[in-house]
């Protein structure tokens, strides 16, 4: 390596503009990037949002599992709105990854499943285990009544959705702008789980998804919950 001369900035300007442009790009040249942080704290509900989806294959009880196994939550709805709408200001990288459009195509749980009981739509989240190992929800709520329950393909505004018009369960409302996220409305059949996903063709949130599924593009961004929640 050719040894590196100080010189002033007068003797500098004598030399070949070239020389001065290298040396300039030398100096302004950004230290190397440090990796990727593993988590993004998100201030608005104290949880850490995991930045890379892990759990590749498994379905929406697999995941939960092992999740809550190793201190790690899926995360419900509002959790995930309320990242992603950190996300788009603070690693917009990031934030590019989940919301557009991917080939392979690929999904994310999302911790909310949806069970008819007297007559009446709940949704369930915030779940754990139990002293017996069995996967159950800490809340249980009648379905927000303001939530959209009519399928938009295409398609509910995505900004829309995150920054304004969602229930306090994180679900897009009836007030929410059309746009290009796809959407499948929760049902009734005893058996649907939430989850957003992109693909070659479009993105969309769905609330129709089986929890069995435990295709190759499925997977999870974990989140760590911290002593206020």
């Amino acid at each position: 390596m050719a040894p590196i001369i100080e010189v002033s900035d007068e003797t500098l300007k004598t030399l070949h503009p070239s020389v001065y442009v290298i040396r300039r790009d030398l100096e302004n040249k950004p230290e190397k990037s440090a990796e990727t942080p593993e988590y993004i704290h998100i201030p608005s509900l104290n949880i850490d949002f995991e930045t890379k989806r892990t759990l590749l294959g498994k379905n929406w009880y697999e995941t939960h599992n092992e999740l809550l196994s190793n201190g790690k939550s899926m995360p419900t709805p509002r959790e995930f709105i309320e990242s992603l709408k950190y996300i788009k200001e603070n690693n917009p990288e990031l934030y590019r990854e989940i919301t557009e459009e991917r080939n392979p195509w690929k999904a994310n749980w999302l911790d909310a499943d949806f069970k008819v009981k007297d007559g009446k739509l709940y949704i369930n989240y915030n779940h754990f285990l139990d002293n017996n190992g069995v996967l159950v929800p800490k809340n249980s709520e009648v379905l927000d009544k303001n939530t959209l329950m009519r399928d938009k393909t295409p398609g509910i505004s995505l900004e829309d959705y995150i920054l304004k018009n969602h229930t306090s369960q994180g679900l897009p409302s009836k007030k929410v702008k059309s746009g290009d996220l796809y959407y499948w409305y929760p049902r009734s059949d005893d058996n649907s789980v939430a989850g957003i996903y992109a693909d070659s063709g479009d993105v969309g949130l769905d609330c129709y998804g089986d929890p069995s599924d435990g295709v190759s593009g499925l997977g999870v961004f974990a989140v760590k919950r911290n002593s206020r929640n």
